[in-house]
């Protein structure tokens, strides 16, 4: 069995500020950060940048959630410019120097980057482990947060290849976590 890797995505001010449940998603990944921290799994830090706009490099909005974990010097952040994690950064390479197969994905918005990053990790052959009860998205014109998030599990939980696997887990079931937090469910 491979290395784990916790990652976290788009936890960023501008991000996080309409949320559905973002106080209590930000400290289910808080807890995931501080286990992951105490069993050394390495933790990689997504954050989305864009030319203009809140989300533009340096802006508040672009900064991390100041709610979230900061990052240690030791972990990585990843810049990115597209939903996918994957897309024109170094994320895979980071990833394989560190000899990971295996990714727990939390962050936002669930049905835009979370999604695309789970994809894209499952086309790269990297087993997959969103975690449901830390990852979230805010309401849209035609459907609401939590039925967002209950469409993109049932969707993911379909994914099926003979190199990779595609897993829904609370963060109370992962067992690097087992008896670390308790949880409630998004939706």
């Amino acid at each position: 069995m491979g290395k784990s890797a916790l990652m976290i995505i788009d936890v960023q001010t501008a991000v996080m500020e309409e949320s559905y449940k973002r106080d209590k998603v930000i400290d289910n990944i808080n807890h995931l950060i501080h286990r992951a921290r105490g069993q050394q799994i390495p933790i990689i830090y997504i954050q989305h940048e864009s030319e203009e706009g809140p989300m533009k490099k340096g802006e508040p909005g672009w900064k991390l959630h100041p709610g979230l974990e900061t990052p240690l010097h030791q972990e990585v952040t990843i810049f990115k410019r597209v939903p996918n994690s994957f897309s024109h950064t170094a994320l895979k390479q980071t990833l394989d120097k560190q000899g990971v197969t295996q990714l727990y994905i939390c962050g936002a918005q669930t049905e835009y980057c979370v999604d695309s990053t789970c994809r894209g990790a499952f086309d790269l052959d990297y087993d997959v482990t969103l975690v449901s009860d830390a990852h979230t998205t805010n309401d849209a014109d035609h459907l609401s947060a939590p039925r967002i998030i209950e469409h993109v599990h049932e969707t993911l939980k379909n994914f099926w290849s003979p190199n990779a696997k595609i897993r829904l887990k609370k963060s109370t079931e992962l067992d690097w976590m087992q008896s670390e937090i308790k949880s409630e469910p998004l939706i």
